[in-house]
């Protein structure tokens, strides 16, 4: 019964940030009407290259392959959906820092962007900037709350001696923490900017972990990338070897967390930073907390 939305793709192609607006607008509208206050999206990655008919295949859902063009959509896309949502709707950019270079389908492995950190800031990173700057002509509404980080692997960050148990960024403390020190990011995670991992029930991790990916920690997983710096982990297909589902693993997995609260002091200042981050968004997206008021 929601409206039927043109692709990214297909408004990209259009060259006009208001049609951007428009249509972040009414899907904003209609997922606050729902109940929504989180979305993960839209996708800021440049349409670099071209992987070929897959299911997988970012194509339609990037707004093209021109860094100052899919920021400016970007940016406007977001402002639509912040104000069709009434401004109660934390928005998470993806596939941060940019995936639409990367070797192989990030979906599949653990993928690689062999390009410099100078590189990087020109193409990959030029639309995640846009949306993390306030501009004199939108000093708010095209800013996102977070940023949803891929499983990939970045020589700019990461270095020249790439290997297959070099982490992807998303697991990788150090080079999470370079790119958040750049100077056009250092002013919005200060502020509170929210960093969000991508599914860490994804072949991606399974095979880093596990070349043959028949076996998955989950754990080990979590607080990998917990501790690497993501405040929120998304758990989508989420399970451990030998548990009967997600939920179970889930539940184990939050067991684990607040016994290592209890008995590691540096891991639970780790937590209460992140929580503090999560309250400071949510008393943001709802100044007067009505639990009632939240509730479709």
């Amino acid at each position: 019964g929601m409206t039927a939305l043109p692709s990214p793709m297909a408004i990209g192609a259009t060259w006009n940030p208001e049609l951007a607006e428009s249509v972040g607008l009414v899907l904003g509208k209609e997922l606050h009407a729902m109940g929504f206050n989180l979305f993960l999206g839209p996708s800021l990655d440049v349409l670099d290259v071209l992987l070929g008919d897959s299911e997988y295949d970012l194509g339609s859902r990037m707004f093209g392959g021109d860094p100052y063009w899919v920021g400016e959509m970007g940016k406007a896309y977001i402002r639509g959906i912040h104000l069709g949502a009434r401004d109660q709707m934390a928005v998470i950019a993806k596939h941060f820092p940019g995936r639409g270079s990367s070797d192989r389908l990030p979906e599949e492995e653990v993928a690689t962007v062999r390009k410099s950190l100078e590189q990087l800031k020109l193409i990959e990173l030029a639309p995640f900037f846009a949306v993390t700057h306030s501009q004199e002509d939108d000093p708010v509404g095209g800013i996102v709350e977070g940023l949803l980080v891929s499983h990939i692997r970045y020589q700019g960050f990461q270095g020249n001696n790439i290997r297959d148990t070099t982490p992807p960024v998303s697991l990788d403390a150090s080079a999470l923490r370079q790119i958040l020190d750049l100077e056009q990011f250092a002013e919005w995670y200060q502020q509170g900017g929210i960093i969000v991992s991508d599914s860490l029930g994804s072949n991606a991790v399974r095979r880093f972990y596990d070349p043959a990916n028949l076996e998955l920690d989950a754990r080990l997983v979590a607080r990998s990338a917990f501790m690497a710096g993501n405040d929120l982990l998304y758990l989508n297909d989420f399970i451990e070897s030998g548990d009967e589902d997600s939920h179970t693993t889930i539940l184990r997995t939050l067991d684990s967390f607040t016994q290592k609260y209890r008995e590691d002091p540096a891991f639970a200042e780790r937590v209460d930073r992140s929580v503090e981050r999560l309250l400071k968004l949510k008393y943001t997206l709802y100044p007067e907390f009505d639990y009632g008021a939240v509730v479709p």
